[in-house]
């Protein structure tokens, strides 16, 4: 059986005691069929891997207390433990492993380290000093919720009626959390070994961390728990975990005013300030069931003497029982309102890998607690049976006579103090990776809805933009997704120089031809994107009314019966100048600039000869900014070239259009028929439109705006001034709480450290940093500063990447992503 060593300091002689695992973890076997435990305590008990829950309201309270109520045996011990856990290695698998179908000798590497860039900092603080100041993120952690039950035998081993009353408490258990919303999952052996072993181990080298989590079903499970470098070390006022440092703190005082939701703070400083604690740490919460007459009959006699005196000239010299009497009251209340009696105790452990560390944090958290109103104490004595009774399945019911920490009340109370909130971890899918404002890892992915797959981006200028969008560009095409991103502003030229993908710049001298009808598949189905395009280039402001729409459709739609994709832009202008309406001869007139005899005809007069042959493609209209009317035709016959290709390419590969710096061209003319045609497209086939734009007031301003906000499934919303979150309040263009929109308005950049974003989205919304090594930053960069170093290297006939090595080498930076 695995061996540790426990070490008391006694008059500066270390006096050895060896014991086994065993004598302090008390869970000894798995039952896999019924998914419960069986401890050498005479205990029968299970438990659920949960996910916290991210807001409160008063239904929710209902049901968590319900789960309280729920009648169980006397002696139950529930554990409720949030655990911020250095353990991501479940989530960084699932990044690299949905890229193990393609492999790209720049991308693999790229995520690969991105992968370890995020581990590393699992072990080290996040830190970075600018011209603006030291910032220091914390840890990247999982904030882990467990839930258990346990319930005492009445002889060593449990009887068959016992297994059968604990597999339907365990149901019901598992129902009620179910519809609390906290995605129970059951604890298998190799969850639980796995879960205690990062609780425990926290070494470089701890086996978890390299995947030794398989259960040994011939040994105890407590002997399969600690590793063989993990020494308990106890000090008068903490111990050592090996060469880690815990100290427990427990609740001297809670607050006499707490409310469902507010447990949320337990998480840290979700604002975005510099109190949250940067180190690992773990609340728990043991809720004990005492005999529930016996125990309302004691607290009824407690009561009664409070009052007694309460009311008498003791009241004078001990002000105090004013207060006792308010609490018996409430406990008096709540327990005729149906509530159950309980025993509780209120725990919180840092993790720290110094001395000096672990006091920082200690008091950090305590001072944190103490704005919401907590009395948090050093327990300096007790540190060692604090942690075993607080480790999963291993609180003791005899720890609420001898330890003295649980606090009598009722389930009602105790279901606002439980600590089952935390930060929004995602979207579900590790295409991209943001870190929330306390170190929570949370995935990133359009796919992560039952709707479309669409985004809105709205940033204010120097917010971040396109860092995050080269960021999530380059982790589309790192599974090989198709990507083309069409944009005025040469933003993506360094991204797709270095992926050798094409660049198609737009301008006087260029070859290119974007004639729409050679494309057309099937007629009927495209007509009112065809007829919309057309109308765009008579019309730059839309100004075609309904009888010459209707009659440029009927001479379009004669015209494709005689020529198919033959058809011209110049048999159109020819067909309308024939007509004897002069409405329709107008339309005529209007086309001519884009027939072959017009200015901008070698555009569209022609053969297609756009090419989408590369996996990433950059369509640049930027030498175009002064002829809007043909940009915006460019645009959006650039949209419907892309629609076709998601029509006829692989079916299994995602394809993403990002339109950026373009934006102020869909608000021209009519073209929201052409823009509803292109999204339902895009949805019925797969495909992802993103949308970018500096405030997200300007998708309200107009019809194509509402029909890009309608259809987009998420929004990722940058830095925004205060008169647009306001405004956007008042309008009511989001559907926000309060709260959501206070978080919209900290949502704030700092330069060279990170990006925050606002997420809203189909599966939930939060706030995540992007925060990446020093390659990503430079190669994402558009610092003009940044941009011309890069250019010098490779005037001299480096590649980008050799280039950006180059760079960094100068300024004596590692490339640490």
């Amino acid at each position: 059986m695995t061996m540790i060593t426990v070490r008391h300091k006694r008059q500066e002689r270390l006096i050895p005691q060896h014991m086994r695992a065993s004598s302090l973890i008390p869970v000894l076997a798995y039952d896999p069929e019924n998914h419960l435990f069986f401890g050498d305590d005479q205990s029968l008990s299970f438990a659920f891997h949960c996910e916290p829950l991210t807001y409160g309201d008063d239904k929710i309270q209902e049901r968590v207390t319900g789960l309280l109520n729920h009648q169980f045996p006397a002696n139950t011990m529930l554990q409720f433990i949030l655990f911020r856990s250095p353990d991501i290695n479940t989530q960084m698998n699932k990044m690299l492993s949905l890229r193990d179908d393609y492999r790209h000798p720049l991308l693999s590497r790229v995520v690969e380290e991105r992968v370890e860039f995020l581990r590393r900092y699992t072990t080290e603080n996040l830190e970075a000093r600018t011209n603006k100041g030291y910032f220091n993120n914390g840890l990247v952690q999982d904030l882990k919720l467990v839930i258990t039950c346990k319930i005492p035998l009445k002889g060593q081993r449990p009887e068959q009626a016992e297994i059968e009353e604990l597999i339907n408490i365990r149901n019901k258990v598992e129902s009620a959390l179910n519809t609390v919303g906290v995605q129970p999952q059951p604890m298998t052996a190799k969850s639980f070994r796995r879960l205690v072993s990062t609780m425990l181990n926290w070494g470089p080298q701890a086996s978890w961390r390299h995947g030794g989590d398989e259960w040994e079903q011939d040994k105890p499970l407590c002997d399969q728990l600690f590793d063989y470098d993990t020494d308990i070390t106890l000090e008068k006022d903490h111990l050592r975990l090996g060469e880690h440092y815990v100290k427990a703190l427990s609740a001297k005082k809670l607050p006499p005013l707490f409310y469902f939701g507010n447990a949320l703070a337990f998480v840290g400083d979700i604002t975005g300030g510099s109190s949250s604690v940067k180190e690992n740490y773990m609340i728990v919460t043991n809720v004990f069931y005492p005999e529930s007459q016996k125990t309302k009959d004691s607290l009824e006699r407690k009561r009664k003497f409070t009052i007694n005196q309460a009311y008498g000239p003791l009241l004078k010299f001990v002000p105090v029982l004013a207060e006792k009497k308010q609490s018996f009251d409430a406990l008096y209340d709540s327990l005729n309102d149906g509530a159950s009696p309980v025993q509780i105790s209120y725990t919180a452990f840092i993790f720290a890998p110094t001395k000096k560390r672990m006091q920082a944090a200690a008091a950090s958290l305590a001072g944190f607690w103490r704005e919401n109103r907590f009395t948090l104490l050093e327990d300096k004595f007790i540190g060692l049976p604090l942690l075993i009774n607080s480790l999963p399945l291993c609180s003791d019911r005899y720890s609420v006579r001898d330890l003295n920490r649980h606090k009598t009340m009722t389930s009602e109370q105790a279901s606002v103090l439980l600590p089952i909130f935390g930060e929004w971890k995602g979207t579900g899918t590790f295409h991209a990776a943001l870190l929330s404002r306390n170190g929570q890892l949370m995935s990133m992915s359009l796919h992560d809805s039952n709707t479309n797959k669409n985004l809105v981006i709205a940033a204010e200028s120097g917010s971040g933009k396109s860092f995050w969008a080269n960021e999530l560009l380059l982790s589309y095409l790192s599974e090989g997704a198709q990507v083309w991103v069409i944009d005025a502003g040469k933003s993506y030229q360094n991204l797709c120089d270095i992926l050798d993908g094409d660049f198609l710049q737009f301008g006087e001298s260029a070859d290119i031809c974007l004639n729409p009808f050679e494309l057309v598949q099937n007629y009927i189905d495209e007509e009112d994107a065809l007829v919309s395009l057309v109308s765009a280039m008579a019309s730059h402001k839309g100004q075609l009314d309904e009888f010459q729409i209707a009659s440029l459709k009927q001479i379009m739609s004669s015209l494709w019966d005689e020529h198919g994709q033959s058809l011209k832009v110049d048999h159109i202008e020819q067909a309308c100048l024939a007509a004897e309406d002069q409405r329709v001869r107008d339309i005529g007139a209007q086309l001519f600039v884009f027939t072959s005899r017009g200015g901008y005809g070698n555009y569209f007069a022609h053969d297609n000869n756009v090419k989408f042959q590369k996996q990433f493609t950059v369509l640049e209209l930027d030498e175009l900014q002064g002829r809007k009317h043909l940009r915006q035709v460019v645009l959006l016959q650039l949209i419907y070239q892309i629609q076709q290709e998601v029509f006829l390419g692989e079916r299994n590969r995602k394809k993403v259009v990002f339109i950026d710096e373009a934006w102020d061209l869909l608000k021209q003319g009519e073209v929201s028929v052409f823009i509803e045609h292109a999204y339902r497209k895009f949805r019925k086939y797969g495909g992802s439109v993103i949308i970018a734009t500096q405030s997200i007031n300007d998708l309200y301003e107009n019809e194509v705006g509402r029909a890009i906000a309608e259809n987009s499934a998420s929004m990722h919303l940058l830095g925004q001034t205060e008169e647009t979150v306001e405004s956007v309040r008042r309008e009511g263009r989001l559907t926000l709480s309060e709260g959501g929109f206070n978080m919209l308005r900290t949502v704030h950049t700092v330069a060279g450290v990170y990006s925050e974003i606002f997420v809203k989205s189909k599966s939930g919304m939060g706030v995540g940093r992007l925060i990446v090594g020093e390659f990503q930053k430079l190669l994402y960069s558009t610092d003009p500063v940044d941009v011309n170093a890069i250019a010098q290297h490779r005037k001299r006939g480096l590649g980008v990447a050799e280039a950006i090595q180059a760079v960094l080498h100068e300024r004596g930076l590692t490339d640490a992503a």
